[in-house]
């Protein structure tokens, strides 16, 4: 495509990439250099001409670079316009739906897809459990995938012909702008509990990066809301549309009440500005009527009749790496779930501890490096003081010497005896599937379906949680 047709320039130039990384090699490189947190992309601009860019977009002109370059505004914003146009303006034939909060994304967004596509309306999904609709599939390493890989994304979902796509918003693309021009024609926070302060600092700066998602939302959309979290008042002061708000608070526009919680199973009644409903589904736990409450609120903006969505909701299946029972046959429960903040692991424990109390509570989770510090000791804090036993390891290291963190991650319970530090994850899910009792409740947390653990800022592939978790299982001869 013409530099000409991807944004309004006098260049004729043929462009067949485009990169705001400078090492990208290759022919017909169109370079966006975008100044971000600790790197600014117009430092590298040489290097990217010597690698195969023929044009460069920039904020400023450039000295020492012989290509013609594009003066904008804000490169960031500038970019997504450019992909969205080389890759057949997807964002305007797609409906967009985007999630955002601290816990529920994954789920929300998978419930959105399952249901959409149980209503006959193709869907593609993007998120912690990958990148896919029905014909279609991409490989990634993020929740919300950087720009290029996102407007790939959307072009692969509008070439298998989708109508929507239901999405997860990180804070950290949301606040850094990567996510500037994208528009959702709906949208849904979940909650804010402590996380990414290592990034924003404080959670009031946390909140407003993850808001922008309601101020990216389409004045004719719909913004969804937690009513009953108390950062929802900077959710709704930054929606550009019209809001409805959900919870278990009857002041909320969509509410629960005659919520009943058993094993694998709930049920409630939907009342509110949707009219009243009982609503059952086999996913459990009071985060999962929170995800059910907002995703319905949600796809009532596209007109989908209430009674369709509940039946929908109903025939949900389980998601992916949430709370995942794994059963070959042992004598004791093995459930790995992506919960990786103090408070999602909180909202598990208590659902477990109500719903399954033959045996003690024993968990495998890890602490993220180049992270908020709070973050792992706070994990710590709160597994030793519920949990009968633990097995403290690695998340994700990042560029965090591995001993070290789990270390920090206990630092602030002297007094506890009630685990062990065992730097290999795969180790810790092996000894602690070795140790588990009869009747026990084994939790593998964190790391969910992900196929990777990030070390010097470096994916190192590895079996999954579950993989690993099903391998310890067969090994000690439970095959079912």
């Amino acid at each position: 495509m013409k530099l000409r047709d991807l944004y309004p320039c006098e260049y004729d130039l043929e462009i067949k990439t485009i990169s705001d990384d400078s090492r990208t090699k290759g022919d017909n490189i169109l370079f966006v250099a975008i100044k971000g947190l600790t790197v600014d992309g117009h430092d590298y601009a040489k290097s990217a001409v010597e690698n195969g860019a023929v044009a460069v977009v920039c904020e400023h002109e450039i000295d020492g670079i012989d290509v013609p370059q594009v003066v904008v505004k804000d490169s960031q914003r500038a970019m997504n316009e450019i992909l969205n146009r080389f890759y057949g303006a997807p964002l305007g034939q797609l409906s967009m739906i985007g999630v955002t909060g601290t816990d529920g994304k994954t789920t929300s967004a998978e419930m959105m897809f399952q249901i959409l596509n149980m209503m006959g309306r193709k869907t593609g999904y993007i998120g912690t459990n990958g990148i896919r609709s029905e014909h279609y599939t991409q490989e990634n390493d993020y929740t919300t995938p950087l720009q290029e890989e996102l407007f790939k994304a959307l072009d692969g979902f509008q070439e298998d012909g989708c109508e929507f796509c239901s999405m997860e918003a990180t804070g950290e693309r949301l606040g850094t702008g990567k996510m500037d021009g994208v528009s959702f024609d709906a949208s849904i926070f979940t909650n804010l509990t402590r996380d990414a302060l290592d990034l924003f600092k404080t959670m009031e700066n946390y909140a407003n990066a993850k808001a922008k998602l309601m101020q990216y939302t389409k004045s004719t959309g719909l913004c969804v809301i937690n009513a009953d979290d108390p950062y929802a008042h900077i959710f709704i002061k930054a929606a550009n549309a019209p809001v409805m708000t959900y919870g278990i608070n009857e002041k909320a526009d969509v509410y629960a009440t005659d919520i009943s919680v058993e094993y694998n199973k709930l049920s409630f009644t939907m009342n509110g500005k949707l009219g009243t409903h009982k609503v059952n589904c086999n996913l459990s736990g009071i985060f999962n009527v929170y995800n059910i409450l907002g995703v319905v609120t949600c796809l009532s903006h596209f007109d989908f009749p209430v009674e369709d969505l509940i039946w929908c909701v109903e025939r949900l299946k389980p998601i992916e790496a949430r709370q995942t029972v794994i059963d070959q046959g042992q004598p004791f429960r093995v459930i790995v779930d992506y919960a990786h903040t103090a408070n999602a692991v909180k909202n598990l424990v208590e659902y477990i501890k109500k719903t399954l109390t033959d045996g003690r509570v024993v968990i495998v989770v890890g602490a993220g490096g180049s992270r908020d510090l709070y973050r792992r000791t706070d994990m710590a804090e709160y597994c030793t003081a519920t949990a009968d036993y633990n097995y403290f390891t690695i998340e994700d290291a990042r560029y965090e010497d591995p001993q070290m963190l789990v270390d920090t991650m206990v630092s602030t319970v002297p007094e506890a005896t009630n685990y062990e530090l065992i730097v290999d994850r795969d180790e810790a899910i092996r000894k602690a599937i070795d140790d588990a009792l009869p009747g026990d409740t084994l939790l593998i947390l964190g790391k969910g379906a992900e196929s990777y653990m990030m070390t010097n800022g470096v994916p190192v592939y590895r079996p999954n949680d579950i993989e690993c978790a099903k391998a310890e299982l067969t090994k000690l001869g439970y095959t079912k």
